[in-house]
């Protein structure tokens, strides 16, 4: 005679009155995971070995390819994404570049005024090169390592910085893993001068990348680029004219760009040049808010043609 193997074996008259979780476990699950298994047993009590497995796994099976079935769509829909994301990087990075700095679509204009103004006799020697000072009343010149600074009389400043690199900023870690990258993308000779780099920067536009160019060479080159005139035009224009104009400029053995007008308001000027030998120099005119004009375009145009290596070098 059969024994009756049940799930419950403290009462197994409880298999025989279904109740209301039962019932909902019939409806969800099916009878095969609550019912009583018919079996041979040899030895009481009951163990949980004795219960039938392949009913459950049956029961449950349906259940389990549900959810592997929406987990692999979601893991392919994932990937399908993440692939089409890094092919298009080049145009979403420029487009996140053109939102934060819609500027970034303008290139260098010829300066309009390229005349040159009387200089004063007085001059400062700093970097291995000598600045001639405007013709103006200067109240006091401090000199630093890598910084001129100058102050008007009537208002205003004078900065003139070293930019040119420290010696062996090549083997600092960073620098060598942005010159990699530059290579990668420019080439060695424009990866190399610091001029030349800005100067293909200034004239790369975001209309340049197109999405569906997708990482090809060209596309990877221009938003290189880009991200280098963004971060020239981050450091280079006024914070109260951000949007005013960038000219081209050559003056002398030196050559580059400004941004500002130094004669409209806000009378802000941002100067950024080279030499021959990629020397480079930042000069920036400034004055409080409020105030007048403190130089001319036609004084800044003198410095910039005045600066000499510094007859002690």
């Amino acid at each position: 005679m059969k024994k009756i193997s049940c799930r419950n074996p403290v009462a197994p008259e409880r298999c025989a009155q279904p109740n209301r979780t039962s019932s909902l476990f019939r409806k969800m699950w099916g009878t095969a995971l609550i019912r009583c298994y018919h079996r041979r047993v040899q030895n009481q009590p009951l163990k949980w070995w004795h219960v039938r497995w392949r009913p459950v796994a049956r029961g449950a099976l349906p259940l389990a390819i549900i959810v592997g079935t929406i987990i692999g769509i979601v893991c392919v829909l994932g990937a399908a994404l993440s692939g089409v994301f890094y092919l298009m990087q080049p145009w979403q990075v420029t487009q996140a570049l053109a939102a934060v700095k819609p500027q970034i679509d303008m290139v260098p204009i010829s300066l309009p005024n390229q005349a040159q103004a009387p200089l004063s006799k007085t001059s400062v020697d700093a970097f291995g090169f000598r600045f001639q000072l405007p013709n103006k009343g200067i109240d006091k010149t401090r000199v630093t390592r890598r910084i001129i600074f100058a102050s008007f009389r009537d208002g205003g400043t004078l900065l003139v910085e070293d930019m040119s690199p420290f010696p062996g900023a090549d083997s600092i870690p960073l620098v060598a893993e942005l010159n990699k990258r530059a290579e990668r993308a420019l080439g060695q000779e424009l990866a190399h001068s610091e001029f030349k780099r800005m100067q293909a920067a200034m004239s790369t536009t975001p209309d340049q990348v197109k999405w569906w160019r997708l990482r090809s060479s060209r596309n990877m080159r221009a938003a290189f680029l880009l991200e280098e005139k963004f971060s020239d035009l981050i450091g280079c224009t006024s914070p109260r004219d951000p949007s005013g104009p960038v000219y081209a400029i050559s003056f002398g053995q030196f050559h580059g760009i400004q941004c500002g007008d130094p004669d409209a308001p806000p009378y802000d000027a941002h100067v950024e040049v080279f030499d021959a030998a990629d020397r480079h120099f930042r000069m920036f005119i400034s004055c409080p808010y409020g105030h007048g004009r403190v130089l001319t375009q036609e004084e800044l145009n003198a410095m910039v043609a005045s600066i000499r290596v510094s007859p002690e070098n």
